[in-house]
Formats: structure tokens, sequence, C-alpha cells
């Protein structure tokens, strides 16, 4: 949490001119055939980069919210650092995605001390983003996790495929 408010200040303090774009909203993922996780994320969109279109940003997602809310699934938190880039400036318009990051476990038993807890992350989305006439974007993917675990290292909790959607709504800086 603490990464994802310097980012936040970051973000804020870097945009300066008028007409960048700062969004904040919800995520909500599910890896296919094991967690759902749910959380937060920010995008910033500098001006006159690619037309608009490039985008960066950090996304907290984690089972507490998702999963592992009254049942005995893992906790786990992921904590990514992403970059979109959206091909037109319509309203509706297809997106790839680069996030790189790293993922937390919480066995919650000291039984579990020897497994590792963590691992870095690096998955590619691609999906469509919809940006309404007022400031709410709508973006949906999927993606592929390229770190993935079987247990004997890592998490074995993270899984190749993933779906998500994004809800974002946007400030003008």
């Amino acid at each position: 949490m603490i990464y994802f408010i310097c980012l936040f200040s970051i973000l804020f303090s870097v945009a300066n001119a008028k007409n960048e774009q700062l969004s904040i909203g919800f995520r909500l993922q599910h890896s296919i055939h094991m967690y759902n996780e749910n959380g937060i994320t920010i995008d910033y969109t500098p001006k006159n980069i690619l037309n608009d279109q490039l985008s960066f940003g950090a996304t907290y997602v984690t089972s507490r919210f998702g999963s592992a809310i009254n049942s005995n699934a893992i906790i786990q938190d992921n904590i990514l650092f992403h970059s979109t880039y959206a091909f037109s400036s319509s309203a509706l318009s297809p997106l790839i995605r680069l996030n790189a990051g790293y993922c937390f476990a919480d066995y919650e038993s000291s039984l579990f001390d020897e497994i590792d807890s963590s691992m870095p992350l690096l998955s590619l989305e691609a999906g469509a983003r919809y940006a309404f006439d007022f400031p709410l974007k709508v973006q949906a993917g999927i993606g592929y996790n390229l770190i993935t675990s079987d247990g004997s290292s890592g998490i074995g909790t993270v899984y190749p495929l993933f779906v998500q959607c994004t809800l974002l709504w946007s400030f003008s800086l």
C-alpha cells in the first residue's frame, strides 16, 4: 500500500500541464481456475505522448477482497506497475498492457514457513476500453502471467490466465 501511495504522490506532482489525465478506479480480476482478486488502480495519461494513447500506473489487487472473504483461500496481495497502449483515441479502443510487480502470500500458519511466500510478476494483457461521454472508462481484457509457479518454488496460486474488468473515473489535471 505504501508503494501505491508513493506512486500516486509522484504522478500527481509530475502532472503540471493541463489536460493530462489521472484516473482512479476499481479492478476486478479472476485467475482462471483459481482466485477472484479485487482492488484499486491508478492510471496517469501524459499529454501529447503518442497522441494521448499511452498511460502508466499502478494496481493493487488482493484475494482479501475476493476469494479469501469468509473462506480458507490463501490471502494473496499483488502490487503491479503497468503501461497501457490504446490503439486509438476514439470511445471504443483495443488496448495492450504490460504489468510488472510482485505477489505476496500470507499462509497464516508457521507450518508453511519453508514455502516461498513471494514472487515477481510479469504479465501481458489484451482487451478493449470504452470511454463514456462523462469521465468514466471501462476496460476489460484477458491476461497471461509470464511467470507462474507450481508451488515447489514461488507461490503456487499464480496461474497463467486471468480475466479482468476495470472501472476508472478520470480527472483532468
